[in-house]
């Protein structure tokens, strides 16, 4: 899915040709040893957990025109939907294989009226993480059992929390009318500024929508290489400039200039089923003996007055050194991390995430100042362009991997 106005590649000129190959195949199996589990949806409940899923574009678009989608991605809130509540796109049931866990079907369907559909001769759905969930790097994955039919377009993407495109990445793309086939690939902007891309198609020998099956892409500062069932299918180099956080999205599109559109052979209703989408990261904490680990939840994390390293793992958590040279890392989430104190120590906060969320609290006893104006003069880069913020005694924090310059006032709340 291309960007925020187009994910076909026949849509953008290229330097990169559909279908160039890709790299090396030596290493086949999927090895995650040295990650860590960021993000982790199974669909569980009756309805999509709204507080972590979008259902339209940030900017609020439900289809991407510049593709020639003909779907208007739909939720419960939208008139058609709450005029028919039988084309709600969402619908979870359990699992039976899998005890606890739920799979999520997305359902494409004919516009009963597409004077509620903006002119648009489908009903479909797509969800996101902007705003909840995005990472730099690491592995991504959807399990998915995907819909065949002439005019079927279902995908898997990642895209720019700051809503810049390029870059994007592919990590499932398949034109119903051959389910043998899937594409993957990236986007990204050239040295001159003009858009670039590499699609691959992957013919895998088998009808993909006969079954459920794992697609994932890891991604690095050096290669993205793609999986299908934890096999290596190939590998990109990672372009340059493609080192933001991006957020995940998965929907079922309608129609378009790639796969063409719908005709008397295509199915109706179609079903996209998720069983589950993942990611992963490279452990921050990899040579540390953790002494405080928070769970899947909502946690609050307080050392000791010696040295501590605190993991948060999953969830909005608040993490507190005390005292101590501490190490200090929240995992996925919008974390809080807190000096309430003095005696603070130099502290390593491992992967502040400026535009997810993570913030600062301090008091202005600890910080020794009164407004961000004057804190900002205390935070300098080291020899490494690590931003250092200097306490008020004499403490240090250091944000590993983010410069002073990614800092901005909201990432700082006094209390």
């Amino acid at each position: 899915m291309l960007g925020v106005c187009s994910h076909a590649p026949s849509q953008r000129e290229s330097s990169n040709k559909q279908g160039a190959p890709l790299a090396d195949l030596s290493s086949t199996t999927l090895n995650l040893d040295g990650y860590v589990l960021t993000f982790s949806e199974e669909f569980t409940g009756n309805y999509l957990d709204t507080s972590r899923w979008g259902m339209k574009y940030w900017w609020g678009g439900r289809s991407l025109s510049t593709n020639g989608e003909k779907q208007y991605f739909a939720d419960r809130s939208t008139p058609v939907v709450k005029k028919y509540p039988n084309l709600d796109p969402f619908k979870i049931v359990a699992d039976p294989s899998e005890p606890g866990d739920g799979i999520l079907t997305i359902t494409a369907n004919p516009s009963p009226d597409t004077g509620l559909t903006d002119g648009l001769p489908y009903v479909s759905g797509m969800i996101n993480t902007y705003g909840t969930f995005s990472q730099t790097y690491g592995y991504f994955e959807i399990r998915a059992q995907v819909p065949s039919g002439q005019g079927l377009w279902p995908a898997f993407w990642l895209l720019p929390q700051s809503g810049n495109w390029p870059p994007e990445i592919d990590v499932l793309e398949l034109l119903g009318k051959d389910p043998t086939t899937y594409y993957v690939g990236a986007h990204w902007s050239g040295t001159n500024g003009a858009h670039e891309f590499e699609t691959t198609g992957i013919q895998t020998g088998i009808d993909l929508s006969q079954d459920f099956h794992t697609y994932g892409a890891l991604w690095t500062p050096e290669t993205i290489t793609f999986y299908l069932d934890g096999q290596k299918v190939g590998s990109m180099a990672t372009p340059q400039g493609m080192d933001e956080p991006m957020y995940l999205l998965a929907g079922l599109a309608v129609g378009g200039s790639w796969g063409g559109d719908p005709d008397r052979t295509t199915s109706f209703p179609a079903e996209f089923k998720i069983d589950y989408i993942k990611a992963w990261a490279l452990d921050p904490l990899a040579g540390y003996m953790p002494t405080l680990k928070g769970t899947s939840g909502k946690d609050t994390l307080i050392g000791t007055a010696g040295a501590d390293v605190i993991f948060g793992f999953e969830g909005n958590d608040i993490l507190e050194g005390a005292g101590g040279n501490d190490i200090l890392a929240g995992g996925a989430g919008a974390d809080i991390f807190r000096y309430r104190t003095g005696g603070s120590g130099h502290d390593i906060i491992l992967d502040f995430e400026p535009t997810s969320g993570d913030v600062i609290q301090l008091s202005k006893a600890a910080a020794g100042v009164k407004n961000f104006a004057t804190l900002y003069r205390n935070i300098l880069d080291n020899a490494d362009g690590d931003a250092v913020l200097k306490l008020a005694d004499g403490g240090t924090i250091t944000f590993a991997g983010v410069s002073k310059a990614q800092l901005t006032y909201d990432d700082f709340v006094f209390i």
